[in-house]
């Protein structure tokens, strides 16, 4: 269960900080479903990540439809929030094009395996994402996700930014480094981003941008 609205979500609502321009710049409509909608795949795993809350309470803003995903009914929190019944598991996922994109969400560093550790001991968890990118399906990874990213081999040629501690990773991957930017960074099918507690506003927006291009180059 999530807990109280983030502080920078409560100013949006304020309006101290503005409305996200996805709120008063709806989406192209898809062929079916509710005009704008855009249905989000949150992948989450055991120690998930502080910033997880924050950046849920901007997609929720945006009116975007949240399904979380894990390898385990039930994921466990780093610092707070409680643990999250996840509304599906990873090998129930038979369809990702019924998504919009694929988030990998935050994940603590300091536990036995780094960051993502029960993703990165998932095949199926893997094979989801690598299913995701190989059907052109936007797949995000925040901080440490990106080396799930490079754990399912879907990065080779990509710019990518994520937690630097993983540096290695990324690079055996084929990736190219683009350093910790402080901003979300995007190639191909592809954003990562860092630095999420300020930039989760941030995110969304390239986001609901890359999906508006999306929709309007299908019309």
């Amino acid at each position: 269960m999530k807990v109280l609205l983030s502080l920078a979500a409560i100013l949006f609502v304020l309006g101290v900080l503005g409305p996200p321009a996805g709120l008063i710049e709806p989406l192209p409509a898809l062929a079916a479903g509710n005009p704008g909608e855009v249905r989000a795949l949150l992948m989450v795993c055991n120690r998930y990540g502080a910033n997880y809350n924050l950046i849920r309470d901007v997609m929720e803003l945006y009116g975007w439809d949240i399904t979380t995903v894990g390898v385990t009914p039930t994921v466990s929190t780093c610092y707070y929030g409680g643990p999250i019944t996840v509304d599906t598991l990873i090998t129930e996922i038979t369809d990702v094009s019924q998504y919009d994109f694929l988030a990998i969400m935050t994940s603590r560093k300091l536990q036995t395996g780094g960051s993502h550790a029960q993703l990165l001991a998932s095949p199926e968890a893997l094979s989801l994402v690598a299913q995701a990118a190989s059907e052109s399906l936007l797949v995000v990874a925040l901080c440490g996700g990106t080396r799930v990213l490079a754990a399912a081999d879907v990065i080779n040629g990509v710019t990518v930014t994520g937690a630097e501690e993983y540096l290695q990773e990324y690079l055996d991957a084929g990736a190219v480094w683009a350093g910790e930017t402080g901003l979300p960074v995007e190639d191909k099918n592809f954003i990562t981003s860092t630095r999420n507690q300020i930039n989760s506003r941030r995110l969304c927006e390239v986001i609901r941008t890359y999906i508006a291009a999306e929709r309007a180059g299908t019309e």
